[in-house]
């Protein structure tokens, strides 16, 4: 049972990966609040993951752990390669990124 509870490195980018869900459940409209932090968290992490000396006390440590993501997981990477906002994806994107990140877990389905 304890095996099934998400990690507390999963928690971290529970807010990222929400608004992932919501785009691939059918939802037209990202909050703002949330489109903003999926985007500040997508490019600080694609800059530490281009460059580890890149980190700053301004990193979020949601954006270090999807950098790390990004650098484990070839696939993930791939999901997100031509995504620079949220506005750049659709749900068939959405779908493809959940299904990359930690692929340990369970699909959000």
């Amino acid at each position: 049972m304890l095996a099934a509870m998400p990690s507390e490195t999963s928690r971290r980018l529970e807010l990222f990966r929400l608004a992932l869900v919501l785009i691939d459940r059918g939802s037209q409209e990202v909050p703002l609040t949330l489109s903003r932090h999926f985007d500040d968290v997508l490019h600080q992490a694609r800059r530490l993951a281009d460059n580890s000396r890149a980190i700053s006390p301004e990193m979020t440590p949601q954006a270090v752990q999807l950098a790390n993501e990004l650098r484990a997981y070839d696939g993930l990477r791939d999901a997100l390669s031509g995504v620079n906002s949220i506005k750049d994806v659709s749900q068939a994107t959405a779908h493809r990124v959940l299904r990359n990140m930690e692929p340990r877990l369970a699909s959000a389905d």
